[in-house]
């Protein structure tokens, strides 16, 4: 840790986006040390992270003094994006940004890394399983060389299974370093992947050092894989095929379509800001006369020390519509199961934020035809990034047969 011995080593988040550089991120910087500390708390280990924010490098900006109020390393580089997918680059020197321009959306590739190399620093091929802004799609369909490219990011918290594996056969088929990092945009997100160096990294210096050193030892990891007893539980992602079927019966012939690039990739799509009045309100709607709810006196006895809010008034937030994985399949859709679950309670002056995903596209058969189910999953997380409810739905389409079998 960042006041431990000084050979221990350290653990390292390296894709993070905050408030104060990428306009499409929820998570502020103290909201992300927060986070460190409460993961810390939990038995995880996480040092700090490295703030890389989209096409925008300010040399002005210090996180030394709020990085030591919390303990932890607080790092900075840039993410850039090039002809052959995104890169992070780290040890981002006044030369390297006369070279390169990092607002420039389609950089050629081999300059950035180039240029990075030359002037002190190291670029690392971001995502790199994931399509169009990771490098392996180009690697397939362009034949593009990875020559100059030395480390690349294999394991992202906001890539799937799938494409995290394919990055890392992709780097071992080339003999190229891997990094771990979660590509954090909200605070919950933070540390969900992570890069364990065997050295002390509290400077940039040091960061590029040890990615640049052949010799560097450092790994990219899950962050429970931090913690004491953790046990690897398999994970199927060596192999990927889209069959023409499920395999669990005759679902038509033809492969299902769909986008895979929005599985298991959170957006943002919505907040509420938690009052005394919206909980009366909703207490009102539901003629609910719970005093935990209502009656500040009895409540401040209680087992919250204060009102808390019903579980229920998460769902009160304006929501926009969550991630579309665009389903080509011809048929009527309906809403199949529903499902909640609270975990901690809900106050007065709580800003409550919600991010959803597309957990899975699948299929099976059902008494009346192919069915294709699309489950998505919204957390829903307080100002602090803790989670407090998660509510899960899944819409089927249905396909019905006429009585010879064919499709009507």
């Amino acid at each position: 840790m960042v006041d431990g011995a000084s050979e221990e080593p350290s653990y390292l988040d390296l894709h993070v986006h905050s408030t104060d550089g990428s306009d499409d991120a929820g998570g502020t910087v103290e909201g992300y040390l927060k986070w460190v500390a409460a993961r810390r708390r939990q038995g995880y280990l996480i040092d700090g992270f490295v703030l890389t924010e989209h096409r925008r490098w300010d040399p002005t900006r210090d996180y030394s003094a709020l990085a030591e109020r919390y303990g932890a390393t607080v790092l900075r580089g840039v993410e850039v994006e090039t002809d052959v997918g995104h890169a992070l680059v780290f040890g981002v020197t006044p030369e390297f940004v006369r070279h390169i321009d990092v607002t420039d959306v389609s950089l050629p590739y081999q300059e950035v890394f180039r240029v990075a190399w030359e002037t002190g620093g190291v670029a690392v091929g971001a995502h790199a399983g994931r399509p169009q802004i990771g490098v392996m799609e180009h690697v397939d369909e362009r034949n593009v060389s990875l020559d100059g490219i030395s480390v690349l990011e294999v394991l992202n918290g906001g890539s799937s299974d799938y494409e995290n594996a394919r990055a890392k056969a992709l780097a071992e088929a080339h003999g190229i370093r891997m990094v771990g990092a979660s590509d954090a945009h909200f605070v919950s997100a933070l540390g969900r992947c992570l890069t364990r160096f065997d050295r002390p990294v509290r400077t940039v210096d040091d960061l590029v050092a040890q990615l640049r050193d052949p010799s560097g030892q450092y790994a990219p990891m899950r962050i429970e894989e931090t913690r004491p007893g953790y046990e690897e539980q398999a994970r199927e992602t060596s192999t990927y095929t889209v069959a023409a079927t499920s395999g669990q019966g005759a679902l038509g012939g033809e492969a299902l379509e769909y986008d895979r690039s929005v599985i298991g990739r959170e957006v943002a799509i919505g907040s509420i800001e938690v009052t005394r009045d919206t909980i009366a309100m909703y207490c009102r709607t539901l003629e609910d006369t719970n005093p935990l709810y209502l009656d500040e006196a009895f409540a401040a006895r209680g087992p919250y020390g204060g009102i808390i809010a019903p579980p229920g008034i998460v769902h009160l937030a304006q929501l926009r519509p969550p991630p579309d994985p665009d389903v080509k399949f011809d048929g009527s859709t309906y809403l199949g199961r529903q499902r909640s679950e609270y975990y901690r309670p809900v106050r007065p002056g709580d800003t409550i934020e919600a991010f959803a995903h597309v957990r899975e596209v699948y299929e099976k058969t059902g008494r009346s035809g192919r069915l294709v189910f699309i489950v998505r999953r919204t957390r829903f997380v307080n100002q602090d990034g803790v989670d407090v409810a998660m509510s899960e739905h899944s819409t089927v389409m249905r396909r019905v047969r006429d009585l010879d079998g064919a499709r009507p």
